[in-house]
């Protein structure tokens, strides 16, 4: 399918935003931080498993995916970029996406810093408090979205 068609078919169906936590094991949707840098392009559509989710839906159409890399005592912790959701398929547990801008410039210069630690960590958490447990796709509260974006595009501005 050509970007064209999936422009035409996500087009004014965002309907939400979901945090993909890439982890070390390809199994739970894994792919290590340089293998992201080289293989992540901009408009160049993937797809990739995921594993554990919080948030009753799976991604939809035109939903924005955000990659994350959990700290885990490596220096690279952070927010590598975002995309579009073009299909999910939950039977297989596959979500296919494009990736967008700003992806090429923060997979090189992550999003990191207190804010967007407090506000990860937020999202990730249980409703008592603890972070959970090996997920991989967190839905992203509809009063938070506008937080990231904005702390992107703080990031991108310094």
């Amino acid at each position: 399918m050509k970007i064209s068609q999936h422009k035409s078919e996500a087009k004014g169906m965002c309907k939400g935003m979901w945090i993909y936590q890439i982890g070390r094991a390809r199994k739970e949707g894994g792919y290590e931080r340089e293998n992201f840098r080289s293989g992540i392009w901009e408009g160049e559509a993937l797809t990739w498993p995921y594993g554990d989710k919080k948030g009753q839906k799976p991604p939809a159409i035109g939903d924005t995916l955000v990659f994350f890399y959990a700290p885990t005592g490596e220096i690279d912790a952070g927010v590598y970029g975002w995309a579009v959701v073009m299909n999910c398929n939950k039977k297989k547990k596959t979500v296919h996406f494009i990736p967008t801008t700003p992806t090429d410039y923060l997979k090189m210069v992550p999003w990191w810093n207190e804010h967007a630690k407090k506000l990860l960590t937020e999202i990730r958490s249980t409703s008592k408090g603890k972070l959970f447990p090996k997920g991989t796709l967190f839905l992203v509260p509809k009063n938070k979205t506008s937080s990231i974006r904005e702390g992107i595009k703080t990031w991108l501005g310094q």
